[in-house]
């Protein structure tokens, strides 16, 4: 990346990431072990917290084409100090319910603002790479975050689970100090347009409008409530309870998700650049099918054999996250029109939140009433077919946002 600023921001990424590495792994082991709450309330839980997240995000994506990501990032770090701190206080249901729903209020731009900020900093022709190197360092902050835990973390000790919450929420001080060292106008629509009145005007109707747009989130939706929304909650349930693999353990597999993509990431953004998007995302869709059916086996061995399955399943899982990561941002931003650049990702950043209401709630409900073959059914099968859904989603797409069409300059 040629950007400095670009450079820095994704640096801040990393920072905060490895404070949240140490806590990913392990919010449904705390709430669930840690705090007593039955694993059917911490799937409700959970899906309570992609509920909040979904009404709110047209707010974020309206917020950020209105007054800037840089604004917008500032006010989510600091609610994210704060109430990353106060999770690990809480004692009951109501108090946890309080906490989380503070999270998700806050918080709700930062992901779009985030992603914004990037794309406007970056030349159009280098995008893709700024996804990948972001996405990249941002794992090995979560890998190493995840190793770390796994020598301080005791399910039996409440404190063990406060200490990294606070860590955690001092992580997120740092990534405040960078983004208060760049410029005011850093990523703003003014930074990439000559003035007001080349601005159109533009809402989330015109958002709504895009059909290729919208049928690209219902796709993602598929594949994200299958996989992505399965990682903690559903993954970590399965591998402890069904499997009887430690808590401790946790943090191995996850740090072999985080090393398949240090590691691949920049092998994988060769193979990219030129290809089909929607067919390297039934790729990575395909890839995740197969490694929910290696987790599952996790539960027909024991001993060193189930944890070894769960390794495997999760590094697996990274080899598609290393062409999801570059690819969903690029193919979104490339159907964003300047102005509604903010919405365009708060939009997909909805994604996660729809995914996050089905996803833990579905894997709460089938884990909680011991339905684990069901669950790994629709694991394996909800990736599956989200995969030949993207096949079939190319021709709804022009040339350009398929990525058919290289970019060796930014426009």
């Amino acid at each position: 990346m040629s950007h400095p600023l670009a450079r820095r921001l994704i640096l801040g990424i990393a920072f905060s990431a490895l404070g949240s590495g140490l806590t990913m792994p392990f919010l449904y082991v705390y709430l669930a072990q840690g705090r007593g709450i039955p694993t059917q309330t911490v799937g409700l839980i959970f899906a309570w917290m992609g509920v909040v997240s979904f009404l709110a995000a047209p707010m974020g994506g309206t917020l950020i084409d209105r007054f800037g990501p840089r604004s917008v990032m500032l006010v989510g770090l600091v609610v994210e100090v704060v109430t990353t701190y106060l999770i690990g206080h809480v004692a009951t249901v109501g108090q946890a319910l309080v906490v989380v729903t503070a999270i998700c209020l806050g918080t709700v731009g930062l992901y779009p603002a985030t992603t914004a900020m990037l794309t406007r900093l970056v030349p159009q022709a280098e995008r893709e790479r700024a996804y990948a190197v972001q996405f990249m360092l941002m794992n090995a902050g979560f890998g190493i975050g995840g190793l770390v835990s796994s020598l301080i973390v005791d399910t039996s000790s409440v404190e063990s689970f406060q200490r990294l919450y606070l860590i955690d929420a001092l992580s997120y001080v740092g990534y405040i100090v960078v983004v208060l060292t760049l410029p005011r106008s850093a990523g703003s629509l003014a930074s990439v347009t000559d003035s007001a009145s080349e601005v159109p005007a533009g809402g989330w109707r015109e958002v709504l409008a895009d059909r290729a747009m919208v049928r690209f989130m219902v796709v993602c939706v598929v594949v994200v409530t299958f996989g992505y929304a399965q990682m903690e909650a559903g993954f970590a349930a399965y591998v402890t309870e069904t499997a009887g693999v430690p808590a401790s353990r946790l943090g191995w597999a996850f740090a072999a998700n985080t090393a398949v993509i240090v590691l691949g990431q920049l092998v994988a953004l060769r193979f990219i650049p030129g290809r089909s998007r929607t067919r390297i995302l039934a790729l990575a869709a395909a890839i995740w099918s197969v490694s929910w059916v290696v987790v599952a086996l996790s539960g027909t061995v024991s001993g060193a054999g189930a944890i070894l399955c769960a390794v495997v399943g999760l590094g697996m899982f990274g080899v598609g996250e290393t062409l999801w990561a570059p690819v969903v941002p690029a193919l979104v931003n490339d159907l964003a029109p300047e102005h509604l650049r903010g919405r365009y990702n708060a939009a997909q950043s909805m994604v996660w939140t729809i995914a996050a209401v089905l996803g833990p709630a579905t894997a709460g409900l089938l884990l909680g009433n011991h339905l684990a073959g069901v669950w790994v059914i629709a694991t394996v099968g909800g990736t599956g077919v989200a995969a030949l859904l993207f096949v079939r989603l190319r021709r709804h797409l022009t040339p350009r946002a398929d990525g058919r069409v290289r970019t060796v300059t930014d426009e």
